[in-house]
């Protein structure tokens, strides 16, 4: 599982309460976002439907002055296949009058007949010309009001025209209709009366998606014609698309003048990445505040938290170490990293404190424990020697070698304490050193003169082992060394005792053996099968929690072998 550092922790706390922050932020810059759009898809709305007023005023004026002009008395009879001449003058006479009191708004005004031919106009080189093959003509003869035709250009004035017609109807029969010219300066006129500011600009198209109004830069605004048709088809009344000038633009269509003309509003939209930051700068300034915020928390924490506490860290491993060292930290700590490093400065002393009382009492332990061996030693010295001093009164040589065999394992004992006390550990004696210190205190003064000494093959682990396990087993390479040295090596080749010890799945094995005859009768051990040494080692075979096996060599010789578990040291071997 991974530990979080402190710094990580705090760090995340903070981020964890900074995130409802960040969160509003986020909901804010959406909302005011989404505030911009409404505002901008509104502000469109409103000038679609202010230039769409106007434009309507616009036709609802020419379709008032038509009706006018139509009703009066000249116009009226023009409308026949062979006006007079009188009538048809009073009546161009009474047109161009009234188009004169709208300079540049019309640009002919006319009455046809039934057969779209022409019999009064405001400019007289419109008379006895065919306009049947007009839309507008054909919308007057279906129609019993005002119609508006398509844009086209006009065959009377230098210019494309807008013409809207009243059919002339008498006794409920279509007689001829009456018609006026709108120029396109008109209409460009009043989309320039509806621009308004934020770059928004007004266009008027037919149902083509040709524009026939407005400034020529606003009109390289509008898509292509084809897309403009697609849109005014699908009666899609807003969409964003980019204008001919390559530019993204939102638009608003909206009709006026009979679904025959529509105005289109257009508003320019940045695709730029930048172009909503006025929106989300409020929440770009929040996640920089935050980040500012984290990044302080990160080094403020590691300055103030993390390094002292690094710095206490060391110091409390040295003194673990046992260096003597004092805190001095590099830098002025907060008043909470100086508490604690006045505690830790405390606890080192006082640790240092008893370590000394320790050690002082574990060295007058040593002491005592040393001196204690010595002497336990020297008692069983002098007790060896009294004993040899004892066997030196006595005649029988039997009795002779039983203060001998004594004399040997009190000697066992005294070389044990003797290792215990050379040593720096009072638990643990080296094995093998052990083995043949004691061999070669037994083989003194046991050769007698005259018989061929054997030699001592020893071959030990360089290992160590408890008192517990070191008495048993020197009491047994005594016994067993001092029957052997009892045999008769002449007839040997090598004449030699051999001790080997060796470990074992778990178990040591322990072998002794020699290569002797037996002087008493071919006994392979003094004093039959219940004599005091057979019943001594096996008795400390069974301390050892192992068994002992005692057989005679078919060459000659006794083999002493013991197996016991293998003995758990109470420290290393190199201790």
């Amino acid at each position: 599982m991974v530990r979080w550092s402190l710094r990580s922790k705090l760090v995340t706390l903070v981020a964890l309460a900074l995130l409802p922050v960040v969160g509003l932020a986020a909901w804010q810059a959406k909302l005011q976002e989404e505030s911009v759009v409404s505002q901008r898809a509104a502000a469109l709305g409103s000038l679609s439907d202010l230039a769409a007023a106007r434009y309507a005023g616009l036709f609802e004026a020419s379709r008032r002055l038509l009706t006018a002009a139509c009703a009066e008395e000249s116009a009226e009879q023009s409308a026949s296949a062979e006006p007079s001449t009188a009538t048809a003058g009073r009546c161009g006479g009474y047109l161009s009058k009234l188009l004169a009191a709208y300079p540049g708004q019309y640009s002919s005004a006319l009455v046809t007949d039934e057969q779209g031919i022409a019999r009064c106009a405001s400019d007289p080189k419109a008379v006895g010309i065919s306009f049947a093959d007009r839309d507008v003509f054909e919308k007057a003869r279906s129609a019993r009001g005002v119609v508006i035709g398509d844009t086209i250009a006009s065959r009377i004035a230098p210019h494309a025209i807008i013409p809207i017609a009243v059919p002339v109807i008498r006794d409920g029969t279509f007689r001829g209709m009456c018609a006026v010219g709108v120029t396109l300066s008109a209409l460009a006129q009043v989309a320039a009366q509806g621009e308004a500011s934020g770059g928004t600009a007004v266009a008027v198209v037919d149902r083509s998606g040709a524009a026939v109004g407005g400034d020529v830069m606003v009109m390289r605004r509008l898509p292509v014609p084809a897309r403009l048709k697609e849109a005014l088809t699908g009666a899609q009344t807003g969409f964003s698309d980019f204008g001919q000038d390559g530019s993204l633009y939102e638009f608003r269509v909206q009709p006026v003048g009979g679904h025959a003309l529509f105005v289109v509003v257009s508003a320019p939209v940045s695709d730029t990445p930048l172009a909503s930051a006025g929106a989300w700068a409020g929440f770009c300034l929040v996640v920089l505040a935050s980040i500012i915020v984290l990044l302080v928390i990160w080094f403020g924490a590691d300055r103030l938290c993390v390094r002292p506490l690094r710095y206490i860290q060391d110091f409390a491993d040295k003194v673990a170490r046992g260096e003597n060292i004092t805190l001095s930290p590099p830098r002025l700590w907060s008043p909470e990293m100086a508490s604690v490093g006045a505690g830790v400065t405390a606890m080192a002393a006082a640790i240092a404190s008893r370590e000394a009382a320790l050690r002082a009492n574990l060295e007058q332990r040593d002491h005592m424990l040393r001196e204690i061996h010595h002497r336990v030693k020297n008692n069983l010295q002098m007790i060896s020697s009294l004993l040899n001093l004892q066997a030196g009164e006595i005649r029988s040589p039997r009795i002779r070698r039983f203060f001998g065999d004594a004399q040997n394992r009190v000697l066992t004992l005294s070389i044990l304490h003797r290792h215990l006390y050379e040593r720096s550990s009072w638990s643990l004696v080296d094995f093998q050193q052990f083995i043949s210190d004691l061999v070669r205190q037994i083989s003194v003064g046991r050769t007698r003169g005259g018989q061929v000494t054997p030699r001592y093959h020893i071959r030990a682990p360089i290992m160590a082992v408890g008192p517990d396990t070191a008495i048993p087993i020197g009491l047994i390479v005594t016994e067993a060394v001092s029957i052997a040295l009892t045999h008769d090596f002449s007839a040997a080749a090598t004449p030699e005792i051999r001790i080997e010890t060796s470990e074992r799945g778990g178990e040591v094995q322990l072998v002794i053996e020699d290569n002797g005859v037996a002087r008493d009768d071919g006994a392979s051990i003094p004093d039959g099968k219940g004599g005091f040494a057979l019943t001594l080692i096996r008795g400390l075979a069974m301390q050892l929690g192992g068994e002992v096996t005692i057989e005679r060599k078919p060459e000659g010789g006794d083999r002493v072998i013991v197996v016991f578990p293998t003995p758990a040291a109470d420290e290393p071997v190199n201790a």
